[in-house]
């Protein structure tokens, strides 16, 4: 009878090992960041994002290989883990460059129009585009840019006709 349980213990356990043993890449949650590229330097990127709803926005170096330009909206999956200084520090396992269709009455796309408001605000260490919208009416671009590192919450506008 003894051996019986036993035997049935080993092949229970044999059982749940067997059952749990998958991937663990699997199970995770594939970790996504998505923003606007607001500097570059050497080897890495600096992006910023914002989000409305819960008025979060954080800043974070990436370290790439991989040309990327300035203004561009882009989804990096992150490689391993984020150092916590600000704005954080991590490198990218792959780079998405998100497309945005340039408006058809509007001679610059929303790319130019962030790289034209960049430099307008150069003084800015760490910009976050709050907000970047085009009127087919008025044939203007309007953004809105923060200070990610001033204690005010500081909101700048800037407007280009185009």
């Amino acid at each position: 009878m003894i051996n019986k349980f036993i035997h049935y213990l080993v092949m229970f356990a044999i059982i749940i090992c067997g059952c749990s043993n998958s991937s663990k890449e699997k199970d995770e949650p594939v970790n996504r960041y998505v923003g606007y590229v607001v500097q570059k330097e050497e080897g890495r990127i600096l992006v910023t994002r914002y989000d409305e709803k819960s008025d979060l926005n954080d800043a974070i170096w990436i370290r790439t290989k991989r040309k990327i330009e300035l203004g561009q909206q882009v989804s990096i999956e992150i490689d391993g883990g984020i150092e916590t200084s600000y704005p954080a520090q991590a490198s990218a396992k792959d780079i998405d460059i998100l497309t945005i269709e340039r408006p058809k009455s509007s001679k610059f796309g929303q790319q130019e129009v962030i790289v034209m408001t960049l430099e307008h605000f150069d003084q800015i260490e760490v910009p976050f585009i709050k907000s970047i919208h085009y009127s087919d009416v008025n044939n203007v671009w309007t953004v809105v840019i923060l200070d990610g590192i001033s204690d005010s919450k500081k909101e700048m506008e800037f407007t280009i006709e185009g």
